[in-house]
């Protein structure tokens, strides 16, 4: 009996001694599990809100965003880049970010790659078949100008590249931004300014900027495609008004100078 109860007391004691191991244990693992999810929850969370954010950055498809591109190279402008609608080397492709020939980047986003933080200005110069970074320019003047060549125009000085941006009719601060100005997502109304010029050098504002953001031809128009095809079907609608020049056609009812006629009845 004492061999027995001893054995009894050992195992009694032994359960006890990992009871709260495993109630420690199953807590530490149920603590875990609620920290996944309620991370998981919060990461979904944030995903959305990216979502919704990015999904929120204009210009969106469809809409109509412009400003205007100016270019000086060691101290002249050079004209407005050439008209261009479709990408360069596509063939047909069209370019929701075009060129109508007057200075301006007309942005109409056919598809999510050319949207949003998409519409920069090196998307523009991309689909124009040109290119710009912060060590060279290859532009319309068909002449690669790369940090460090000369200006003969500005008496041989070295030039490099630089850019800013401003706004129509507000005072032009002239002061470089940093970075590539093929990355900068310009807004609706801006001005952007590149230049090749010496470190230092004025940074002036393009000299026709604010007319041509003054004068954009398709400003609140639709945009090219399919929805500016379907907005030619309203004009045949308003050609159904023409119509009512058949309306017109009740000056028959002038004919009451027949009654004229009656007036020839006196004359027995």
């Amino acid at each position: 009996m004492t061999k027995a109860t001893s054995k009894y007391k050992r195992a009694k004691i032994r359960s006890k001694a990992r009871g709260p191991k495993r109630a420690k244990s199953s807590r530490v693992w149920n603590l875990s599990i609620v920290g996944v999810l309620v991370v998981g929850a919060l990461l979904i969370g944030l995903t959305v809100n990216d979502s919704k954010s990015a999904a929120a950055v204009g210009p969106k498809v469809g809409e109509h965003w412009h400003a205007f591109l100016g270019v000086d190279i060691c101290g002249t402008w050079l004209s407005d880049a050439p008209e261009f609608e479709t990408q360069a080397g596509s063939g047909t492709l069209r370019a929701g970010i075009h060129s109508h020939g007057d200075g301006i980047m007309h942005t109409h986003p056919f598809a999510n790659s050319e949207s949003g933080n998409n519409a920069v200005v090196g998307t523009f110069l991309e689909y124009g078949g040109w290119s710009a970074d912060t060590d060279a320019l290859s532009l319309w003047d068909s002449v690669k100008h790369t940090n460090g060549d000369k200006c003969s125009a500005l008496g041989d000085e070295k030039a490099i590249v630089q850019w800013t941006t401003g706004y129509p009719n507000k005072e032009w601060s002239g002061k470089p931004r940093s970075g590539s100005p093929a990355d900068y997502k310009y807004k609706d109304g801006e001005i952007v300014a590149i230049y090749f010029l010496p470190k230092g050098a004025d940074l002036p504002k393009p000299p026709n900027a604010d007319a041509a953001l003054a004068n954009i031809s398709d400003i609140g128009g639709p945009a090219p495609g399919a929805g500016a095809s379907g907005s030619s079907g309203v004009s045949g609608v308003s050609g159904a008004s023409g119509q009512t020049g058949a309306s017109g056609a009740t000056g028959t009812t002038g004919t009451t100078g027949a009654s004229g006629a009656s007036g020839a009845t006196t004359t027995p």
